[in-house]
């Protein structure tokens, strides 16, 4: 049984937090639309406490960090490039599921609003405003995402996870 439907069976979303090492593979697994802690500042410890305390999945290359972390839950990424860490993690925990894709800001991890066209105007280019009508803003950071040639590119990328 995948760590994910063990995790869902006791009635919890899977949720990450990864290490240093593996900011890309955050940004990716956001893009996801899942819950994926990130920062270049966490220290080991920092990573473990939060891990147990918001029962979340560590993500490390730092085998010495998931032997310190030994109450909690964690998995080794072996592959050094980012697109192969994230097949490796969605196979590990049975991720294509649950994919909910461009549900959460890709810097801060924050599940998107809709937003109308009209209340962002004044900050979109007047392209942007002229060629794209769907928009999507992020509650804590305010960027906002529309479905552009960015879009496309990193749905292509995900093509074969999916």
């Amino acid at each position: 049984m995948h760590k994910l439907a063990q995790m869902k069976e006791q009635g919890s979303e899977i949720r990450f937090i990864l290490d240093v090492h593996l900011g890309r593979l955050a940004k990716y697994l956001r893009l996801c639309g899942f819950d994926s802690l990130f920062s270049a500042f966490f220290d080991d410890r920092e990573i473990i406490d939060v891990s147990m305390r918001e029962s979340r999945v560590i993500l490390t290359r730092d085998r010495l960090l998931l032997k310190n972390a030994m109450k909690a839950n964690g998995y080794l990424v072996k592959s050094q490039y980012h697109a192969e860490q994230l097949r490796e993690v969605f196979e590990e925990f049975g991720l294509k599921k649950h994919v909910r894709l461009f549900s959460r800001c890709i810097v801060c991890n924050t599940l998107l609003e809709e937003v109308r066209k009209e209340d962002i105007a004044d900050c979109l280019q007047a392209d942007t405003s002229r060629y794209f009508s769907k928009f999507k803003r992020c509650p804590t950071c305010d960027r906002i995402y529309w479905e552009g040639s960015q879009y496309d590119n990193m749905k292509k990328s995900l093509k074969p996870l999916l």
